[in-house]
């Protein structure tokens, strides 16, 4: 950094009263973004703010101090004053229900959500590493009539994933009786690739759904490649809530 003499650029009004506090001294005077707060300039701290949410939902649900500290490599005392302090005004509650997502959504951790509802609603680890191997953009929930989604899983032959007929059955009378009640639920978790919208999570929950004849439901989608993402904004955005 070059540094300038301050006589030859201040008016001499002003440079008096710069004298009067700091004659003699050199001065650095930051450029009007780095009047925001730290990090809010480059979005670090909107970074720090998302890990942190995931970190307290993940302790919420049960993963030791110690445990925490080894997966973000941080220490246990700074893991405790993310998870303990009641300053931090940024941190949202967790629901394994479409509007808990909405409200993360409108924070910008949509990503935050799907991680939290994958590992401690589905228990599905790999679902949730595989997921964080790659940068992804998460869309949603968005109102889509599910004619466009078809189950990926169930007991027919033919189906992608094939399980249990009672099994499904069970968990699909378990949604329809949630349905019926008026309850929350969680929305529906699809890929989009090549123009085309793959379930990922709730085939029990989608067949409830079509059984009790519901035409649209909220769905959060994910993509990785970009050219997916223009795809979607072609075909889907006209999903996106007002």
């Amino acid at each position: 950094m070059n540094y300038e003499n301050a006589g030859e650029l201040l008016p001499e009004k002003l440079l008096k009263e710069v004298k009067k506090y700091a004659a003699g001294k050199l001065l650095y005077i930051p450029q009007d973004d780095e009047k925001k707060a730290w990090g809010e300039a480059s979005g670090y701290r909107q970074v720090l703010v998302r890990r942190n949410q995931l970190i307290y939902n993940k302790y919420l649900h049960g993963t030791p101090i110690a445990e925490l500290s080894k997966e973000y490599y941080l220490s246990q005392e700074t893991i405790k004053r993310i998870v303990y302090s009641k300053k931090d005004t940024n941190k949202l509650d967790y629901d394994p229900t479409a509007p808990s997502a909405a409200a993360y959504a409108e924070a910008g951790m949509l990503e935050e959500w799907v991680h939290s509802y994958v590992l401690f609603g589905r228990r599905n680890k790999n679902f949730s590493e595989g997921l964080a191997l790659m940068n992804r953009t998460y869309e949603g929930p968005l109102w889509i009539p599910l004619s466009l989604l078809s189950r990926t899983s169930g007991p027919e032959s033919g189906m992608k994933w094939r399980v249990d007929r009672e099994d499904f059955e069970h968990k699909v009378m378990h949604w329809t009786q949630q349905i019926q009640a008026g309850e929350a639920a969680p929305p529906l978790i699809a890929k989009v690739a090549q123009g085309r919208m793959e379930l990922n999570s709730g085939n029990p929950l989608l067949e409830a759904l079509h059984r009790a004849g519901v035409s649209q439901y909220p769905v959060i989608v994910w993509m990785t490649e970009l050219a997916d993402n223009e795809q979607y904004l072609k075909q889907y955005a006209m999903y996106r809530p007002d």
